[in-house]
């Protein structure tokens, strides 16, 4: 009997204590599943500002001479969000730092070149346009490559962390299975030995046990289901977002270089026909979904500036360079409808990411509660099959 009432307490004890732990467990997932993914917010921002900052470095050039002030004030902005973003990102994963480190020399490269490239097409020298395609290369071949493997990095964090929430379930369904069947065989034999039915106290620690297991199966389950929703909606679509932003600039800067380029641009234009391709799958991979909605409105726009470039492009292949320009800025066409798709993509970037990190702190919430309650059912399960065991024994004596 003392054996037996031995085994069942500690039953209750692993099931109180691997439950929190477990439980826990969950918990420090889905946070880091919420903190991977600002990460990769973080990240795909330093992306798509770089290419941003280029695409209107590349624009105010075709103007000549002294470039518009908003331009340039969207270049600088760009750059500023560049680095400040980065510092946070830094900060954020120490792991990250280095190549991080990488990304803000290669900035100041870039920006360097770029300002080269300012000063001398403001005095209208031509090696000025050398300046900018150098300073587009050193961007696309040392910076886009290594911000593009650290997000694939932070995707398979996030995907790492919400799919362990199949052990915890796993594991929460073993234990109350031993707990349970320790206790039920604890009072059948306390029932043949005794010639009574029940023994109170282990009946209310089997009630016990099992009500805080299933109570913590069902906030397991609802947490899990409120990640893997999170990861099938705002997740995609954040990342959908980001991609089509930077395809989008890209190819906005590849306009550019083309028309700068002058009947040689062929290499910058075949660029644009690949970045936008890229964004506008993107996008279309996830219109599936109704309730992407702020997507579908994003494509809608990128798919008019896309038309806005054809028109442009025949008008340069027409002979007519200087109305092709006067379309890629200032309030030409296909500058317009950039700029809307700019506008909708980062209204509707924002609100996804939002809606990420808000869905997967919402499924971490209740899990710290659920693992307290699942540590304090075992203690109080261990202590009334104590109370049950002790009874019996106190007859015998």
């Amino acid at each position: 009997m003392r054996v037996l009432g031995a085994v069942a307490i500690v039953a209750c004890l692993a099931f109180g204590v691997i439950a929190f732990l477990a439980v826990q467990r969950l918990h420090s997932n889905v946070e880091d599943a919420r903190r991977n993914a600002e990460q990769l917010v973080r990240i795909q921002s330093i992306r798509t500002n770089l290419v941003k900052a280029d695409a209107n470095a590349t624009n105010a050039f075709l103007v000549g001479g002294l470039e518009p002030p908003a331009v340039r004030d969207a270049y600088t902005d760009g750059i500023a969000t560049t680095a400040r973003t980065l510092a946070e990102a830094s900060g954020a994963r120490t792991d990250d730092a280095s190549a991080l480190q990488r990304v803000n020399r290669v900035l100041t490269e870039y920006t360097g070149l770029i300002e080269a490239a300012r000063a001398n097409n403001r005095q209208g020298f031509p090696v000025g346009a050398a300046y900018l395609r150098q300073a587009s290369t050193v961007l696309r071949d040392d910076a886009l490559p290594a911000l593009a493997r650290l997000v694939t990095v932070e995707q398979r964090r996030v995907e790492k962390s919400i799919d362990a929430a199949a052990s915890t379930r796993d594991a929460l369904i073993l234990l109350l299975v031993v707990a349970a069947a320790a206790l039920l065989v604890a009072q059948v034999y306390l029932s043949k030995k005794t010639k009574r039915t029940f023994n109170k106290p282990l009946v209310y620690a089997t009630a016990v046990v099992v009500a805080s297991g299933l109570l913590g199966l069902l906030v397991v389950a609802w947490s899990t289901d409120e990640a893997s929703d999170a990861r099938d909606g705002p997740y995609r679509e954040t990342v959908a977002l980001a991609t089509a932003r930077i395809g989008g600039f890209d190819a906005k800067s590849a306009e550019a270089l083309t028309l700068i380029a002058r009947g040689s641009g062929a290499p910058f234009e075949a660029r644009f026909q690949t970045t936008s391709q890229e964004a506008s799958d993107a996008l279309a991979a996830e219109l599936s979904d109704a309730s992407f909605t702020s997507v579908g409105g994003t494509r809608a726009a990128f798919t008019e500036y896309v038309a806005a470039h054809e028109a442009l492009r025949s008008l340069d292949d027409g002979g007519k360079h200087d109305e092709a320009v006067a379309a890629a800025t200032g309030d030409g066409p296909a500058n317009r409808a950039f700029t809307e798709f700019e506008r909708a993509s980062s209204r509707a970037l924002t609100s996804a990411a939002s809606d990420l990190s808000d869905d997967l702190r919402t499924a971490a919430t209740p899990l710290i509660v659920a693992a307290w309650l699942l540590l304090l059912a075992g203690l109080a399960a261990a202590v009334l099959a104590w109370r049950g065991i002790s009874e019996r024994l106190r007859e015998y004596r």
